[in-house]
């Protein structure tokens, strides 16, 4: 069984650096730093070319003429979906709006290279993040970050998954293709040794990670719904829940029968970030306007139904955690539905509220998930029973 650091990046010499950009066939650095950023996903270093090397990187130069590129090592707590989703996710985005993202040099969705881990080696965008500089912004500024932000929702809804797609975006060489949804709550594989360690569970047999994604949200639902009942019956911290598992088996049947299918579905499937707060959001403090720079972090995005576009809460949150952090998240929260009701995007705002059928299954699906997450771990042991209670409450809705 590996340590947790085990499954992290690794700390990597500028020798081994620059072992791996020369294997790239890019030229050879002048500077390489390590950034000592809070990443639970990746080591990050900055590397930089002289301006007299530079002309086959595609990146924009520095005012000297030189080049820095990001390099993100990664961890492997999700081999190979991770990669493949977030390289796939930029990519489209890049190609069909006109949202800010980095460039992607160069990528490795193996362990097949000089430093033995997949990496992303990504333009490095100007600016810096939103959530450094937030307490100095005027309500002007924040209103214009909000206007912005407006303007990429809008960008993402105009390109609707019309025929009903809920899943990622894999990169296949260069082409961009349907994936395996991918959220940052499933269970890795560090998970796998530290809670499910002897019963013989995969990534694949405890995550919904169909291959080529579910073809709407019912199925979606039914497909997360099944693993979760695979760990109930598997765990035996998840007993007490066995009981359970014939009222969810019912409920899967009721919720895709034709016209309860049908209704379930009637949503708009859209590509979204999920992980909007102002830490993945990059400006220039330098313009009197503060403009957006660039979205970064791409990586647990996917095609989902608009409801689900902001499934952790964390849009326009400044990453700070006091009472008085979280309230001015809720004000800035009324600051968007102003600027989309003023701007005549109030249908924008209804395809993104669940009905009250699917708000009921949307529940279910949740407090199931919540109950299946904690108990392997042995957290929330108060909570757990009334989570329970609530998702049998959701269940009756649909006369189960």
């Amino acid at each position: 069984m590996g340590t947790l650091e085990s499954y992290l990046p690794p700390d990597l010499t500028t020798k081994t650096i620059t072992q791996l950009v020369l294997s790239l066939e890019l030229p050879v650095p002048t500077t390489v730093e390590r950034l000592q950023v809070s990443a639970a996903f990746h080591s990050i270093y900055l590397i930089t070319f002289p301006a007299s090397s530079t002309s086959g990187i595609p990146a924009r130069r520095n005012r000297d003429g030189s080049v820095t590129l990001v390099l993100r090592v990664s961890g492997r707590q999700l081999p190979g979906i991770k990669t493949r989703n977030e390289v796939g996710v930029m990519k489209w985005v890049r190609e069909n709006t006109k949202i800010p993202v980095p460039a992607v040099i160069r990528y490795d969705d193996t362990e097949s290279n000089m430093v033995g881990h997949e990496f992303t080696l990504l333009e490095k965008v100007p600016g810096v993040s939103v959530d450094q500089i937030y307490s100095t912004l005027s309500q002007d500024a924040r209103t214009r970050l909000v206007n912005q932000l407006v303007d990429y929702l809008c960008e993402l809804r105009s390109h609707p998954w019309r025929d009903g797609f809920v899943g990622g975006l894999a990169i296949h060489g260069t082409e961009v293709a349907a994936g395996p949804p991918i959220e940052e709550n499933f269970w890795q594989v560090p998970d796998l040794d530290r809670y499910w360690g002897g019963l013989g569970e995969t990534l694949e047999s405890l995550n919904p990670t169909r291959e080529v994604g579910f073809s709407n949200n019912v199925e979606f639902i039914v497909g997360s719904l099944d693993r979760y009942i695979h760990a109930i019956q598997k765990h035996p911290s998840l007993n007490p829940f066995r009981d359970m598992i014939p009222r969810l088996q019912a409920f899967m049947n009721i919720i895709q029968a034709p016209t309860n299918a049908k209704e379930l579905n009637r949503v708009t499937y859209v590509l979204a970030h999920k992980d909007l707060h102002f830490g993945n959001v990059m400006c220039d403090p330098d313009h009197p306007d503060c403009p957006i720079t660039a979205i970064l972090d791409w990586e647990f995005s996917g095609v989902v139904p608009a409801p689900r576009w902001n499934p952790p809460r964390a849009f326009l949150w400044n990453t700070k955690t006091s009472p008085e952090d979280k309230a001015e998240q809720s004000r800035m929260e009324n600051v968007f539905q102003a600027v989309c009701q003023e701007r005549g995007l109030g249908k924008m705002l209804d395809e993104m509220r669940l009905s009250p059928r699917q708000e009921s299954m949307q529940t279910v699906v949740n407090h199931i998930r919540a109950i299946v997450e904690v108990c392997p771990r042995g957290q929330a042991q108060d909570h757990v029973g009334q989570w329970r209670k609530v998702a049998e409450a959701g269940m009756e809705d649909f006369g189960v």
